[in-house]
């Protein structure tokens, strides 16, 4: 089969998920061709996921202080390129697309009746069971009409009654060791937020060591702080050792948490409609603590609470290359009950 796979590049949940099942699929013999739309990916994704792999601008959101802003997002936005790219017809046509929330490929296949499979969380809120904020008019088209497919493989943290499946947790991330847990280590991962303002605040609980994640060249140490470059395996390094997690409410990093078992205190991207969602969604089924704006009694609240217990879900990266190596003809709602089924007590 003759798969195109597109792959959303604006942070890393996107790729964290779509890799394997890339590179499953083309270990069972199918052609799976893979576009990769937005910000540029680090070379060491494009390696993991190898040829043949296109990249094109794309759209992405501009964020910065912890919001959306729309208006760099609109002078940064490439319409007409964006245009130029759906319009160009894949040769040979593909058998099969499927969309991590890509809008290239999501609308290609539109255009072209193809069949399309939405693989992600950002798929669930097809289903009007699932919680959802308000947000306004803008971002619910967006995020109603951002890659559309024809079938939403939506994934969440509970399928709340609608054919939702399990989160897909990363490989590497199921065979992680969590041996013996640092009480005093917190990893931090709050992309958009201003480090200046983020680093004073976290010196203020000298009792804890901070592994702050951020887009700087050089690692530094400020007191208890230590500010790192993003770095995969060292990240998977903290996950594996650390008592809780600091992070923006995207769903990947959120959904490793709740399977290892580690404490998170989330702050949604004000303005950012997924994540305001996943902040209720969390809320609602107790799973974490949520923060509108990281503060000190934030902290002073969430530091040294127990930790949850592990989630432990199901192989959803081996069932999902399973079902789609078939074609993903089988219903959402009989993959659905396989998946949960197998959710460890």
């Amino acid at each position: 089969m003759r798969i195109l796979y597109g792959v959303q590049t604006t942070g890393h949940g996107h790729l964290v998920r779509s890799t394997p099942i890339i590179r499953q699929l083309r270990e069972r013999g199918h052609q799976v061709d893979v576009l990769l739309s937005g910000p540029p990916p680090d070379p060491a994704w494009i390696a993991r996921i190898g040829a043949p792999l296109t990249t094109r601008p794309g759209l992405t959101f501009v964020a910065d202080g912890g919001r959306i802003r729309y208006l760099k997002t609109a002078r940064q936005a490439r319409p007409l390129t964006l245009l130029r790219d759906v319009l160009r017809s894949p040769a040979p046509m593909p058998d099969l697309v499927v969309t991590d929330y890509e809008p290239i490929t999501a609308w290609l296949a539109r255009r072209h009746g193809v069949r399309s499979v939405g693989v992600g969380h950002l798929y669930a809120f097809a289903w009007p069971q699932v919680p959802r904020a308000r947000g306004n008019l803008v971002t619910r088209n967006v995020m109603d009409w951002f890659a559309p497919a024809s079938i939403p493989a939506g994934a969440h943290w509970d399928s709340f009654g609608a054919p939702v499946l399990p989160p897909t947790i990363d490989p590497e991330v199921r065979t992680l060791p969590r041996g013996a847990v640092e009480p005093d280590l917190v990893t931090v991962y709050l992309g958009f937020e201003p480090l200046d303002r983020l680093v004073p605040l976290l010196r203020q609980f000298p009792d804890y060591r901070f592994h702050v994640y951020g887009k700087v060249g050089d690692g530094r140490q400020e007191g208890n702080v230590s500010v790192r470059p993003v770095s995969r395996p060292r990240f998977l390094a903290d996950l594996a050792r650390c008592a809780g997690v600091i992070t923006n409410a995207g769903f990947t990093l959120t959904s490793e948490c709740l399977h290892l078992g580690i404490g998170v205190l989330i702050q949604p991207i004000h303005g950012q409609l997924e994540q305001e969602s996943n902040a209720l969604a969390l809320e609602t089924l107790g799973l974490g603590t949520v923060t509108r704006q990281l503060s000190r009694a934030d902290l002073q609240g969430w530091l040294g609470t127990p930790a949850p217990a592990p989630r432990h879900y199901p192989d959803v990266t081996g069932r999902l290359v399973d079902w789609l190596d078939a074609g993903a003809r089988e219903p959402l709602g009989a993959l659905r009950d396989r998946m949960w089924a197998k959710l460890a007590p």
